[in-house]
């Protein structure tokens, strides 16, 4: 690894830095496992390609910290650090950098990660999506081991847990997208080494209204799944960005980060005291 970027700092260990009689010992403890699902992707000039991957660490390392306060165990799993070839493959223009996987091959990789966690033990896994086009990957993979072992795998999207709350965290009130305004303050927060705001620019892609209400991408909360993208959208689109990035500050990265963290905690403690826990 060339950057020290995805290395939490001591007050959570990587699931890398783990040997294993500390596995054991958590696995005893009936710690579930959270494994964030990142990518590897372009992300406008001024971000990492793997933004999506710290963020997904981040936002668990956070988790696991307040379950911690409270006494319930959570491990900080492997990331997944690829994700699904999509829309921006077909964009006007494509981007040195990306690293897509086809669906099945996503789909098996996640599917054989968590059966190897639930071999050594653990009866939760958790998936977090840090990368949106995981998404539907992510449901068929959960619903495939859970229905096929004795363990039960649970999928967390913080982009509608935390909607509700979101807003306080922003400056712009255009949409923001890929590599726009939130993104850029959550990497600002996590990795600012890594970001060249010197080369951040804005883009707004010409799309049509919502024609219904639900009219919306279902890991933003809607009921239209639209998995094709024209072209004619995304003209000017290249340079992989997304709304304001500009706008980004550094308090609103650390404070969505948060919102994002307390959500995922939320629902791992509430399984947690169903279990008797």
């Amino acid at each position: 690894m060339i950057y020290d970027t995805a290395r939490t700092p001591a007050d959570v260990l990587l699931y890398d830095d783990l040997n294993w009689p500390q596995v054991a010992e958590a696995i005893a403890a009936r710690a579930s496992v959270i494994v964030p699902l990142g990518a590897t992707e372009q992300h406008g000039s001024h971000l990492p390609l793997g933004t999506d991957t710290y963020q997904g660490l981040d936002v668990a390392r956070r988790a696991v910290l307040k379950l911690r306060d409270h006494g319930i165990p959570l491990v900080l799993g492997p990331a997944v650090a690829f994700g699904p070839r999509q829309f921006l493959s077909e964009a006007p223009r494509d981007f040195p950098g990306t690293i897509g996987l086809t669906h099945n091959t996503l789909k098996l990789l996640i599917e054989e990660i968590c059966r190897e966690l639930i071999r050594h033990g653990f009866r939760r896994v958790y998936l977090l999506m840090a990368n949106a086009e995981t998404d539907p990957v992510m449901q068929i993979a959960a619903k495939e081991v859970t229905d096929t072992t004795e363990a039960e795998v649970i999928t967390l999207n913080w982009l509608v847990g935390a909607a509700p709350e979101y807003g306080a965290f922003k400056q712009s009130k255009l949409p923001q997208g890929h590599a726009g305004e939130g993104e850029t303050a959550r990497i600002l927060a996590i990795a600012p080494h890594l970001v060249h705001m010197d080369k951040a620019r804005t883009y707004h892609p010409d799309v049509p209204p919502p024609a219904a209400h639900g009219d919306k991408m279902p890991y933003l909360g809607g009921g239209v799944g639209r998995y094709k993208y024209g072209a004619a959208a995304f003209q000017g689109f290249d340079d992989g960005i997304w709304g304001d990035p500009r706008n980004a500050r550094v308090e609103d990265g650390h404070g969505a980060l948060d919102l994002f963290a307390g959500w995922v905690a939320k629902v791992v403690a509430a399984d947690w005291k169903l279990d008797g826990g």
